[in-house]
């Protein structure tokens, strides 16, 4: 009889183990393709908005209307919130991966900060939205080269992509920063992100 219920437990436990690893990918995949898509969506509806005059934000200040404002604003607060809830349950299983766990949680920090540029727009006091926008495009990289460094000797081939679109994004926003690029670097370095929350996604599913 204990034979048989500890073999129910295990059962019982490790459907629970399945059904979450299974939510935490569409979670990951659904918020990186729904951010990516309805961010360009609301560019697309925004009378004269310009890929290179204009800056993303400008939407959410509400320089294009009402409507473009309503579904980029929202679409970075649900899209971040995704997005760190993908991260928190990611963390939550796994066991002694310190590095893993240390990047993991400034992807939540970056994942935030991208839900408050939604909340507090070009118009919020105190610098707000600036401080939020950098600490979504450049704390995600960094995030993204610390857990490639931790994954070197486990997983070269992830370690190496994962390193690489890293600099990459931080090659793209530097372009914003240096050369006062406008909404192509900003849209640029969030396809590369959503890109490899997409494929992280699939790599926590398939990995054992």
């Amino acid at each position: 009889t204990n034979k048989y219920f500890k073999m129910k437990k295990y059962k019982y436990k490790y459907f629970n183990q399945a059904i979450m690893k299974k939510l935490n990918l569409f979670i990951g995949i659904f918020g990186a393709i729904y951010t990516i898509i309805l961010v360009t969506v609301s560019a697309l509806i925004s009378p004269n908005f310009s890929w290179v005059n204009n800056y993303l934000s400008d939407i959410g200040a509400g320089k294009f209307g009402l409507e473009p404002q309503l579904l980029f604003n929202s679409t970075l607060v649900i899209g971040g919130l995704l997005m760190a809830l993908f991260f928190i349950l990611t963390i939550l299983s796994l066991k002694k991966v310190i590095i893993e766990k240390i990047s993991l949680i400034i992807m939540i920090i970056g994942s935030i900060s991208l839900a408050m540029i939604g909340i507090f727009t070009e118009h919020a006091p105190y610098n707000l939205h600036f401080t939020f926008s950098m600490g979504f495009f450049l704390l995600f990289p960094v995030a993204m080269i610390i857990l490639g460094g931790g994954y070197i000797k486990k997983n070269i081939y992830f370690a190496a992509l994962t390193i690489i679109m890293a600099l990459l994004a931080l090659v793209i926003i530097m372009n914003l920063v240096v050369s006062g690029g406008k909404a192509l670097p900003e849209i640029g370095e969030a396809i590369v992100l959503s890109i490899w929350v997409f494929i992280y996604a699939i790599f926590k599913y398939k990995e054992k």
